[in-house]
């Protein structure tokens, strides 16, 4: 009887036309072509070896379960005809040139799903990025061979037994499809995977800007070729761009930041980061920053008049200064001792209302900030904090108390304060949702601190008064907002588009 329906179902392949065939029903998630023939059956067998050679054309259908009765027969190399394992042994030996079976390298390989331990086991490449060649691995117990990997992200990949009763196929598919190999097992790829990641990003640098941050670079080099660059905020990933230019239109003014770029290419090699660093919006003029060492000089606007200040002296022996008006004309007035400069880029000179101007920065395992008194025009002492770990991307802002050093810690947001008492911190924020990475902001108002983020869609902001050092409650507002830039009107932090003139105003809890 077997015999019988073997022979029925070879006369019907030779009679169909060619390009038919019994399809097999589209699977979830597939966005391969549908109308690719699929052969079931015997047929699948026979259009395996008129079309590509497969040794055995009227493989029988096989009960793995009862293997004894089940009319599975063994192929050459050990496996069972029609399996998906005997095609892809197939494949590998005829397209690769390997001499593979189920005991290839002295171990025993088996079912398809002990194929990525004993490949990996072996030494081999096991990994999630396709290759000609490859063999396509699922959890699910299935193997393909990977036939074209296409310039789209799509692969080309033949399976057999894909319905248990030797359907076959060759069908394209994309990274999301039902039929998109788990992982990929390189034994001898037909064209090897590319390692080699692109040359680091050369010669990083941001425009400062009051509107948008713009951040250049020069082109990666890469033995294949480069495809694009990731662009990361203080490691947070921004975009992904194939020019060599990106302008952060979603960065908040006021804020300092390390901007990160990658190169990476098709094989999906990632390069080292080149970096920058964005000073604060308030910059001195470039013939005032000239006077002192790098770019974070600051000028400000004060009761006393214009002060510009900076860093001075060299990296043996570490100063600060300011330039003051005064009757006499512009005058520098240098720190009388050593002013440790600290980490680039938690360095930033701030002004309160008391007439006074401090230089923060974070040193080597605590914050610290110097005051330069307008009114004595003279340098005080350092207030350093106790000893922590610096919170995530911390930045720095000035209070009604005095400088105020934010950060994300854990889950929370955190701030330490510089009194006339010393330094002084607060308990963190009561654990709230910490929104959107990208939106995350803390900015300076007229009662304190507010850290403003987006969270599902709304404008969400918790206060720090300065006064009271306590955190109130968690206010939201709007509802389906995107990123923006967050600003301070007099109703409290506004979280405004990017492109447009609207706003959205959180307003604090008052008490």
């Amino acid at each position: 009887m077997r015999r019988a329906v073997a022979l029925l179902a070879l006369v019907l392949l030779l009679v169909l036309p060619a390009g038919t065939g019994w399809a097999a029903p589209g699977k979830p998630g597939d966005k391969g072509p549908k109308d690719d023939p699929v052969w079931t059956g015997v047929p699948g067998t026979n259009a395996a070896h008129d079309g590509y050679g497969y040794s055995w054309p009227a493989a029988p259908d096989c009960d793995e379960s009862n293997v004894s009765s089940g009319g599975c027969v063994s192929d050459s190399v050990g496996f069972f005809q029609g399996q998906c394992v005997s095609w892809v042994a197939y494949r590998l030996a005829q397209r690769n040139g390997i001499a593979f079976s189920n005991w290839y390298q002295g171990r025993h390989w088996g079912s398809a799903q002990y194929w990525r331990k004993v490949a990996k086991d072996l030494g081999h490449q096991v990994d999630e990025v396709p290759a000609v060649g490859a063999v396509g691995w699922y959890k699910r117990g299935h193997v393909s061979y990977v036939e074209e990997v296409n310039s789209d992200g799509s692969i080309v990949i033949s399976e057999m037994n894909i319905d248990g009763h030797n359907g076959f196929h060759f069908a394209t598919v994309y990274p999301g499809d039902y039929s998109w190999p788990d992982k990929f097992l390189h034994l001898a790829d037909v064209v090897p995977v590319d390692y080699t990641a692109p040359d680091r990003p050369a010669a990083v640098s941001v425009n400062a800007s009051d509107t948008a941050p713009r951040v250049s670079w020069r082109r990666s080099a890469d033995n294949v070729g480069t495809t694009g660059y990731r662009v990361l905020r203080n490691g947070v990933p921004l975009a992904t761009t194939a020019a060599t230019t990106y302008v952060d239109r979603q960065a908040t003014p006021g804020q300092s930041y390390v901007y990160s770029v990658q190169a990476f290419d098709s094989a999906g090699n990632v390069s080292q980061p080149g970096t920058v660093t964005q000073r604060a919006a308030d910059v001195a003029p470039r013939r005032l920053r000239e006077l002192f060492r790098g770019d974070d000089a600051a000028r400000f606007e004060t009761s006393t008049g214009p002060v510009v200040c900076g860093r001075l002296g060299t990296a043996r022996e570490e100063r600060v200064g300011c330039r003051v008006r005064t009757l006499d004309g512009w005058r520098m007035v240098r720190a009388g001792r050593e002013v440790p400069w600290g980490a680039p880029v938690t360095r930033r000179f701030l002004a309160d209302d008391q007439d006074r101007v401090w230089f923060c920065r974070v040193l080597s395992d605590r914050s610290a900030c110097v005051p330069f008194d307008l009114t004595s025009v003279s340098w005080g002492f350092d207030r350093t904090g106790a000893r922590h770990d610096d919170p995530a991307y911390g930045t720095w802002l000035m209070s009604d108390r005095g400088p105020v050093r934010c950060g994300i810690d854990g889950d929370r947001a955190s701030c330490s304060v510089v009194t006339s008492d010393g330094w002084q911190s607060p308990r963190k924020a009561k654990r709230a949702r910490l929104g959107d990475p990208l939106s995350r902001a803390f900015v300076q108002t007229a009662e304190g601190v507010s850290f403003c983020r987006v969270v599902d869609g709304r404008a969400t902001c918790t206060a720090l008064t300065g006064r009271r050092l306590a955190w109130h409650s968690t206010v939201s507002a709007g509802r389906g907002k995107a990123l923006g830039r967050w600003s301070v009107t007099r109703r409290g932090p506004a979280l405004c588009e990017v492109a447009g003139r609207s706003c959205t105003v959180v307003t604090p809890r008052r008490g």
